[in-house]
C-alpha cells in the first residue's frame, strides 16, 4: 500500500501527493469525494497527469 502526502495544489487546482519513493501523483477530482490518482508526467510538479494509480493506497493526515 502507498502511503502519500499532500505537498500542494497544482497550478490547475490539482492536490498533489508524494509517495515514499518521491513519486507524485495528482488528484484529477479536484480534492473532490474519493479521490481519483494519476501519477505526474515527468514526476514534475506541474505535469499532466499521466497513468492511473493501480495500487491501494493511503493519504496520510498532516501529522503523519
Amino acid at each position: 500500500m502507498k502511503k502519500l502526502k499532500h505537498i500542494g495544489i497544482d497550478s490547475w487546482n490539482r492536490p498533489v501527493y508524494e509517495d515514499e519513493s518521491g513519486r507524485l501523483w495528482k488528484d484529477v477530482n479536484l480534492g473532490r469525494s474519493v479521490a481519483s490518482l494519476y501519477s505526474a508526467l515527468n514526476n514534475k510538479f506541474d505535469g499532466e497527469p499521466d497513468i492511473p494509480i493501480k495500487s491501494d493506497f493511503e493519504i496520510m493526515k498532516m501529522e503523519e
